[in-house]
């Protein structure tokens, strides 16, 4: 029998997963807030953990982990970066950028396949493949980080240009309507990534590949509910480094 896997936060993609491993034959066990985190690890001894909550609970998560699960971590947050994880002293961490989306009532939805490195990485893909969901595994940290960023660099150009402009708004028509603004708002973003992570990255390459994913779901609104939230984290991080963040600075004025 395969050993459990352990999904912390079961909401609408900690589902999906759960139900990925399950068609993997893989035993799952979910942390809700009701759990005792250290009375399970006294009584398991899972495969892995898969943290699978909000941005904004990320921290107090992954300080919630048990000093024996450290070396079977992996990650699946939004606006992840290597240095939210780095203090907690992982050993080898899988992280998957995660491109598909899971809302109540609606199936989930693909944009482009999910890429994913680490130790766990191959069980991510096979279990996925199971519920037919695209994913493929990374072969170094340097091709994780460019997902990441990539990733980061989407979720932020689209939900804050889409506080700029009309509610109903689309990928499609950013990228075609208001290409500027859309330049200008990743160009505050990328520089912000390379802030919060001492790298430099093209900023024609990532373009690219953010165009790309636009192309996975044309359709996609730009503006989420959790726009306004992206675009106060965002400057209060610019505003720690002392970044010049003049676009954001310019939306979050018309915006409040």
């Amino acid at each position: 029998m395969k050993k459990p896997i352990v999904v912390l936060g079961i909401g609408e993609l900690g589902s999906i997963f759960s139900r990925a491993f399950l068609k993997n034959n893989y035993p799952v066990y979910p942390i809700t807030r009701q759990t005792n985190i250290d009375e399970l690890a006294n009584t398991i001894s899972p495969e892995f953990i898969l943290v699978c909550t909000a941005e904004a609970d990320l921290q107090n998560a992954l300080q919630s982990i048990p000093k024996q699960w450290k070396d079977r971590v992996a990650m699946m947050q939004n606006e992840l970066l290597p240095r939210d994880w780095q203090t907690h002293n992982f050993t080898n961490p899988t992280v998957i950028s995660v491109w598909f989306e899971k809302k109540k009532g609606m199936d989930s939805k693909i944009l482009i396949p999910s890429p994913v490195y680490g130790k766990k990485a191959q069980i991510l893909v096979d279990s996925l493949a199971l519920i037919d969901i695209p994913a493929h595994t990374l072969n170094s940290e340097e091709a994780l980080l460019f997902e990441l960023v990539l990733k980061n660099l989407y979720i932020l150009t689209t939900n804050i240009a889409g506080l700029a402009i009309e509610k109903d708004a689309t990928v499609d028509d950013l990228r075609n309507q208001y290409l500027d603004l859309m330049r200008d708002v990743s160009g505050d973003v990328l520089r912000l990534q390379g802030a919060l992570t001492g790298k430099t990255f093209s900023e024609n390459d990532l373009e690219k590949s953010m165009i790309k994913a636009f192309q996975g779901d044309l359709k996609h609104k730009c503006m989420g509910r959790s726009a306004p939230a992206r675009l106060t984290r965002a400057l209060e991080l610019a505003k720690a480094f002392n970044l010049s963040v003049p676009t954001l600075e310019k939306i979050e004025s018309k915006y409040s």
